[in-house]
């Protein structure tokens, strides 16, 4: 059944979110010649030289390519989060949460399945973009250019100098990805525990949940910054544990405790977000 209730969530999802990916690469695609690659390459320059018009017209595709590069990029991460939320809010806190809570599943199913699509979808939403950015790169720098660049010895060489003077990086690389997932879940199941509160009221449902954001947000900063006290203050024990570490054995360990401290900040943050939702859901559900 948790299957089914992810299936159902992506095909409402990516009929939303499918076209404009494709709009964002499609436009990408476009810039890769007439707007980006033609201001930096000049590709059209010669042949329009012929023509008393060419300029003016190439100038204004190009300004207009421009501009609907950057509505499309907008309308990707506004349209990202509206989706996100609405379906949380019209599967769960609405009329059609009736039907939702009929279904033989728990709630905490119900809220993880809304997570998992809108995580990974969110992830789409910035792959689409790194893919546009990618595009609008080789543009500017020119096929030929982009390729000798990324394929240059010189280049592989000094990335490799520069990984071997962290030999534990990929411990390193695997903690960032963890703190990304965590973090980024922990943003996610934010909003929803703060959908979830407001819909506590019996008024103004909608103007409460954003109440709701802004104060969490501040208690959030609060403790983060709390956290940064402690930390600063713990600085001093880590130079004394470092004081016999080579340089990069002293930036590893730093950077770990780093990471660590913020998986464990971040995990504790989800835990009570979707802990939080799910209590609210269970025990003080009123679609009324």
């Amino acid at each position: 059944m948790f299957r089914k209730l992810c299936k159902y969530e992506f095909k409402s999802i990516v009929r939303t979110l499918g076209p404009i990916y494709l709009a964002v690469i499609a436009v990408s695609i476009i810039n890769m010649f007439v707007g980006v690659g033609s201001l930096t390459n000049d590709y059209y320059d010669t042949f329009l030289n012929n023509f008393s018009f060419g300029k003016n017209l190439l100038q204004l595709v190009e300004t207009v390519s421009l501009f609907a590069y950057f509505g499309v990029m907008v309308a990707l991460s506004v349209l990202t989060l509206i989706v996100i939320i609405q379906r949380f809010y019209k599967g769960l806190l609405s009329d059609e949460g009736y039907l939702m809570f009929t279904l033989p599943v728990k709630p905490w199913m119900l809220i993880t399945a809304k997570g998992i699509t809108a995580f990974v979808m969110s992830l789409a939403s910035g792959v689409t973009a790194a893919i546009s950015i990618m595009l609008l790169i080789l543009g500017a720098a020119g096929p030929g250019e982009f390729i000798n660049a990324i394929t240059s010895p010189q280049l592989w060489a000094a990335v490799n100098r520069g990984l071997s003077e962290i030999p534990f990086w990929p411990l390193l690389a695997l903690e960032l990805l963890v703190l990304a997932i965590v973090s980024g879940l922990s943003q996610l199941y934010h909003l929803y525990f703060s959908m979830a509160l407001g819909h506590l009221a019996n008024k103004h449902r909608i103007m409460m949940s954003v109440v709701a954001f802004i104060v969490t947000s501040m208690l959030l900063s609060f403790l983060s910054g709390l956290m940064m006290i402690l930390f600063g203050i713990s600085i001093d024990s880590f130079s004394n544990m470092t004081e016999s570490m080579s340089n990069s054995q002293a930036i590893m360990f730093i950077m770990n405790v780093t990471f660590l401290g913020s998986i464990v900040y971040s995990f504790i943050e989800l835990a009570v977000f979707f802990f939080g939702t799910e209590r609210i859901l269970s025990k003080h559900l009123n679609l009324e």
